[in-house]
């Protein structure tokens, strides 16, 4: 049997689920991808069962070894609420990932991910949107993540609902013509505003939210509408972050990390964002994560060995 430790980091999220086998110096040694493992979304038995699939794929890269031998740390949608740890505790306990594991959420293991250090502040830009940070004295706060009803402004689902309000208020002469009719029909394959309506009502929440991605192109290329649009969304993340910092006591320079589809690449949105931190908060040092999430959980489970 391998008397080794080793460390297994997941991130599980609503669309894939993916797991990492580390020494437990942090050398990667394996990764693997498998299905959704939300289970709000799955439900727990598939959670319990992708999980499963996870850690067994991992384990059949290193010699036969005990459970207990490795660090476990898990990063899932949801588990910074009391209920969702009795849920994903209580299907780990099923498992064997009964020891030596931490239980936290995405947005954890994307800010060490993106940071390389359990300091900073992320702000998430994706489908939905949260901020989230942890300061020297491993305090927490966040703030979003509300969910598309309640909150995510200057989500992707924000940004993209307001573009499709866009096409169809100036299809009723309510506002001034915009690109964004153009551009919306033309990637949606549709010939009218009105077909929209069937589009709007059959797309799942993350189908809608692909469009900000046109959004963001269109305020790109000058039109006034998208541009409007996003200076909106540049307002809601900003002062959804500041409120986290005001919470928090930081070493300087304070860390920022941007993630998220709607800001992990240099855009309209995310330039105007960075400008306004760097404005607001001098000193402040924004930056595109380091690793991804996952090996954010290999970090966080090596900093409590």
């Amino acid at each position: 049997m391998d008397n080794m430790k080793y460390i297994i980091g997941i991130d599980g999220g609503g669309t894939n689920t993916i797991g990492q086998l580390a020494t437990i110096s942090g050398e990667c040694i394996a990764r693997t991808q498998a299905g959704p493992s939300n289970y709000h979304v799955v439900g727990t038995k598939q959670t319990q069962d992708i999980l499963k699939e996870v850690v067994k794929n991992l384990l059949s890269h290193i010699d036969d070894i005990s459970l207990d031998s490795i660090y476990f740390c898990l990063g899932m949608a949801g588990l910074g609420r009391d209920e969702d740890k009795k849920v994903i505790g209580q299907i780990c306990d099923d498992i064997g990932i009964g020891k030596n594991r931490i239980l936290t959420h995405d947005a954890h293991i994307a800010l060490v991910g993106g940071t390389g250090k359990q300091e900073g502040v992320i702000i998430i830009s994706g489908t939905g949107s949260i901020v989230y940070g942890v300061d020297k004295n491993d305090v927490e706060a966040r703030t979003g993540g509300w969910g598309y009803i309640l909150g995510d402004e200057g989500s992707g689902y924000d940004i993209a609902i307001k573009g499709l309000q866009g096409v169809v208020r100036a299809a009723d002469q309510r506002d001034k013509p915009t690109q964004l009719t153009d551009v919306i029909l033309k990637q949606l394959k549709l010939k009218q505003p009105s077909e929209l309506i069937r589009w709007a009502y059959t797309a799942d929440r993350g189908k809608i939210a692909q469009l900000s991605q046109v959004v963001i192109e269109t305020a790109e290329i000058g039109d006034s509408k998208a541009d409007a649009i996003i200076n909106s969304a540049v307002y809601e993340l900003a002062h959804t972050f500041v409120p986290v910092v005001k919470q928090l006591e930081f070493t300087h320079p304070l860390e920022v990390v941007f993630n998220g589809g709607n800001l992990i690449h240099k855009n309209v949105l995310s330039d105007r964002l960075k400008k306004w931190i760097e404005m607001n908060f001098p000193g402040c040092s924004v930056m595109t994560p380091k690793h991804e999430p996952v090996y954010g959980a290999v970090l966080l489970a090596m900093a409590n060995i």
